[in-house]
């Protein structure tokens, strides 16, 4: 008998490129996103892994550098990733470019969910 495994996918969402929005407010709806989106990824039979909600409380504004060398360290560890770029702040985001250029390093495929397909 074969076991099928769950894939897991690595959310990226924006954090600090988000505008218009207070530095004390910032982590609440960077959560709110990244919640929504997860819960996205799961419907579509998958496992989020997102670096937002895995590090929120656990390093402090000041440590972004450090949570940015986390979630590429999770990453590296995901089958696919999926960028929510929907959000009009996601293009402004560093640490969603850098996600993205290290996916493409390490040859991590991205999952499209619009459309069901995989960028490769």
């Amino acid at each position: 008998m074969s076991k099928t495994t769950m894939r897991m996918v690595y959310v990226a969402t924006p954090y600090a490129g988000l505008s218009g929005v207070s530095e004390k407010n910032r982590p609440f709806l960077a959560r709110y996103i990244a919640k929504n989106v997860c819960a996205r990824v799961r419907e579509a039979g998958y496992i989020p892994i997102s670096p937002v909600l895995a590090f929120s409380g656990v390093f402090s504004e000041e440590q972004r550098d450090e949570v940015l060398k986390a979630g590429l360290e999770l990453l590296s560890h995901c089958s696919y990733v999926y960028f929510y770029d929907l959000h009009p702040d996601a293009f402004n985001s560093e640490g969603m470019r850098k996600e993205r250029e290290y996916a493409r390093e390490l040859g991590i495929s991205e999952l499209d969910l619009d459309g069901g397909l995989w960028i490769d």
